[in-house]
């Protein structure tokens, strides 16, 4: 890895950290910078504006979240079913406890309004995660896969956000159970 290249990995290793902890107009680009341990120039000479900090740091985030769909639903490229039943395990086991402050995309939409580039991501992250849904959906047979994809996307996020807010201790068990009626409920036999 180039000196460049380390330098940019810092400084998306910092952004990531105070973005996701802090929120992203809570964090200045000096701070980015001191806690990089970069200098200004080389911070701009990657990321031209704070809006490219944000996009790469919401891509990053994308990527990292379709690799793990992706894997999930390649490990069960004949059973779809099961497919949808990790797809809400890996949030309960894995992802609820590393988003203590929510969802990424949540909150970085809730931070800017109309065509932010933050909004821009988490609408299209958001359109996929949900187009794989309607189509794991179909496989099943499921007769209104794109209504109930929407409905387990509007789960999921009703659950990230408890997570984040609420002392549910059964939250796990409440997510997965909404999940599995939103999928079995109107599946044909």
């Amino acid at each position: 890895m180039s000196p460049r290249s380390a330098a940019r990995q810092r400084i998306l290793d910092t952004a990531d950290r105070l973005f996701y902890d802090e929120g992203i107009r809570a964090v200045g680009i000096h701070r980015i910078v001191e806690e990089a341990g970069v200098t200004r120039v080389t911070l701009y000479r990657h990321f031209p504006s704070k809006d490219d900090l944000i996009s790469t740091y919401l891509e990053n985030r994308a990527q990292y979240d379709r690799d793990q769909v992706n894997g999930l639903v390649a490990r069960h490229a004949d059973n779809p079913r099961q497919a949808l039943v990790e797809l809400a395990t890996v949030l309960t086991d894995d992802d609820f406890a590393a988003m203590q402050r929510g969802c990424p995309f949540i909150n970085s939409s809730a931070e800017f309004t109309g065509a932010h580039v933050a909004r821009e991501h988490s609408r299209t992250h958001r359109a996929w995660v949900t187009s794989v849904l309607e189509e794991l959906l179909t496989r099943i047979g499921h007769p209104a896969p794109r209504s109930a994809a929407h409905q387990l996307m509007m789960v999921r996020t009703g659950a990230v956000v408890s997570r984040a807010l609420d002392r549910n201790p059964e939250l796990s068990a409440d997510f997965l159970a909404g999940w599995n009626l939103i999928i079995d409920g109107s599946v044909s036999a």
